[in-house]
């Protein structure tokens, strides 16, 4: 960094060589203090070793080196009341608590919702309603309650219990073995579960198609489009139809849906919204079963023998081919020009 700076390069004038560990915590304090007089917001300090031999030595993991690490200072706390607890559902039919505060000042933006994670996350607080809770932002980004002051409880405070059905649809819930998590299995008429495959579909690393969840709300609203298939069937003198939108606006999300036949299967495979089937799974997928037909066909013993496949994905996969309605929107697909081998 030192040479770099000869050389001409910015270097960053905070950085600091240390030698004891008395040095870094003295580093950590004064930047804890100082971070508040900066022009950009920080969370903390990184810590490197500094030989180059021990670098090489010390080597990496698959995300990062072992030789850095970034030390966190600790997040700034509020204190405000638990209103209410709704319930968000997300494509894959997870259902999320989230908490509805009262709104108060926190690092700089007032915070007026926190997510409570999980069932398990809000037996842990006890929470009740009208609760003084203590909200922190996590990483100073996310919003969370980390504690509750039980003491200026009331007696007649309701217990926060966890819904037992769908908020959207009213399924009962589920829960799969050794999960925190609850889930909707209705993941053909729950609302929430279907835009939010369309959304994911479009999303760039998927299919890449233009639009976001504002254009699937609109198109799913005006009853266009039920599935991802659905959107294949689309005319852009439909589309401009619909209030706010444009014949320019139309024509390119139906050129942009047009395009989108040359997405290679891998990516295809990701855009599907398979729980647990992320890009590297995908990728995984495809190389093991070349075509839509022979991954369809496999069993769980079958993708368990590809790599990185455990029995959870395998399971999952299983379940998502053997519903009769997905298996119509792949024929429909198919039909369409979209990549399945």
């Amino acid at each position: 960094l030192m040479k770099a700076r000869e050389w001409g390069c910015k270097i960053y004038e905070a950085t600091k060589k240390g030698s004891t560990m008395e040095e870094v915590f003295d580093l950590s304090h004064y930047w804890d203090v100082e971070r508040k007089n900066l022009p950009v917001a920080t969370d903390g300090i990184v810590l490197k070793v500094n030989s180059l031999s021990q670098q090489r030595n010390l080597g990496y993991t698959s995300k990062f080196p072992r030789w850095a690490i970034a030390f966190k200072f600790q997040a700034e706390q509020a204190i405000t009341t638990l209103e209410s607890v709704s319930y968000q559902v997300g494509r894959t039919g997870a259902v999320t608590p989230v908490a509805n505060l009262r709104p108060v000042k926190l690092s700089g933006t007032t915070v007026k919702r926190a997510s409570l994670y999980n069932e398990d996350y809000i037996l842990s607080l006890d929470l009740h309603i009208n609760d003084q809770v203590f909200v922190e932002k996590g990483g100073e980004i996310i919003p969370k309650i980390t504690a509750v002051d039980a003491s200026k409880r009331g007696v007649f405070d309701e217990k926060v219990e966890f819904t037992k059905n769908c908020p959207e649809c009213g399924t009962a819930l589920v829960k799969d073995e050794g999960e925190a998590i609850y889930y909707c299995p209705n993941d053909t008429g729950c609302p929430p579960q279907i835009k939010g495959r369309i959304e994911h579909y479009l999303t760039r690393k998927a299919m890449n198609i233009a639009g976001g969840s504002e254009t699937v709300e609109h198109l799913y609203n005006a009853g266009m489009i039920h599935n991802i298939a659905d959107l294949y069937t689309l005319k852009w003198q439909d589309v401009s139809r619909l209030e706010r939108w444009a014949e320019k606006s139309a024509k390119n999300l139906i050129a942009s849906i047009q395009g989108s036949v040359a997405v290679p299967y891998e990516r295809v495979l990701y855009a599907l919204g398979i729980r647990y089937v992320g890009e590297t799974v995908a990728k995984k997928l495809a190389k093991a079963f070349p075509n839509i037909d022979a991954l369809m066909a496999a069993s769980v013993e079958q993708l368990t023998d590809v790599d990185e496949i455990g029995d959870r994905i395998a399971q999952s996969i299983v379940k998502y081919f053997g519903i009769e309605s997905n298996r119509e929107v792949i024929t429909k697909l198919r039909e369409f020009g979209i990549q399945f081998e």
